[in-house]
């Protein structure tokens, strides 16, 4: 499988940027006016889903999303890696290559344990970045991973977020090509027997939508809302999906059909 065709990469839009922190508040304070409706949502049946950051992140950021899931009687478990960020910095491609082989190496023992402990797959909730350590781990690791739902993952070339231009500023280098490449088709090397969700926003100020839908196959859906990077883990309409596509039957997955919030979710044309 190769990754999301993305000849020219398109970050998002600079106004679309500039008010991702004022739409996270927004969105954040939108869940508390909606309980009533959040407390309808379906419940799961106790199996370990385990949250990963985005980059710069580390635990704190997805502990909101953690208690969210716990209280809808899932097992939320850290990723436990500390930040998401290697501890010698991003100099080169070639650094942080290895840091995310480094990375899904030890979150690939990490889930192995917790399936010994539970006789139960895990589900991966991955938040950018960490979508794409789900989606790696989804292809190498199907005997460990029931589902994966990611949230804003950049799944094609770098160059369509936000960010790319401001740590390639920062290195003073340009990136080989070849690189680039490698790193997106890193994330669907292996046989894919796991479905993966990915959960993007036409409106995110960090991922380009360009970047951020997945390729076409059976297991695999891109659903569209509207969001803020920053605001996926705190969005009840996000909530509210993860709940619905985490709560299906283990082997029993479908594709996403139902018309849940119809105005503000729907499937790319």
């Amino acid at each position: 499988m190769t990754a999301p065709s993305s000849l020219s990469p398109t970050p998002p839009r600079a106004h679309h940027s500039v008010l991702e922190l004022s739409r996270v508040f927004f969105e954040a304070s939108s869940g508390y006016l909606l309980k009533p409706l959040m407390r309808t949502l379906p419940k799961g049946d106790g199996h370990s889903v385990m949250a990963l950051p985005g980059f710069f992140g580390a635990d704190g950021s997805t502990a909101s999303l953690r208690r969210f899931l716990d209280r809808q009687n899932y097992n939320a478990i850290p990723w436990g890696l500390g930040r998401n960020i290697p501890s010698e910095g991003l100099a080169t491609m070639e650094a942080t290559l290895e840091f995310r082989d480094r990375t899904e190496q030890a979150l690939a023992e990490s889930i192995a344990a917790e399936v010994s402990r539970t006789r139960r797959k895990v589900s991966l909730v991955g938040w950018s970045l960490g979508g794409l350590y789900a989606t790696s781990l989804a292809h190498r690791h199907p005997d460990l991973i029931r589902q994966v739902v990611t949230l804003g993952t950049p799944f094609g070339d770098p160059r369509g977020t936000s960010v790319y231009s401001v740590m390639q500023r920062m290195n003073n280098a340009d990136v080989a090509p070849e690189l680039l490449e490698q790193w997106s088709e890193h994330t669907f090397s292996g046989k894919l027997e796991v479905p993966v969700t990915a959960v993007y926003s036409r409106s995110d100020g960090i991922v380009g939508e360009s970047i951020a839908k997945l390729p076409e196959h059976p297991l695999m859906e891109s659903i569209a809302v509207i969001a803020s990077h920053i605001g996926f883990p705190f969005n009840p309409l996000v909530r509210a999906l993860l709940c619905e596509r985490l709560g299906q039957n283990e082997g029993r997955w479908q594709p996403w059909q139902q018309q849940l919030f119809k105005p503000l979710i729907h499937q790319p044309g």
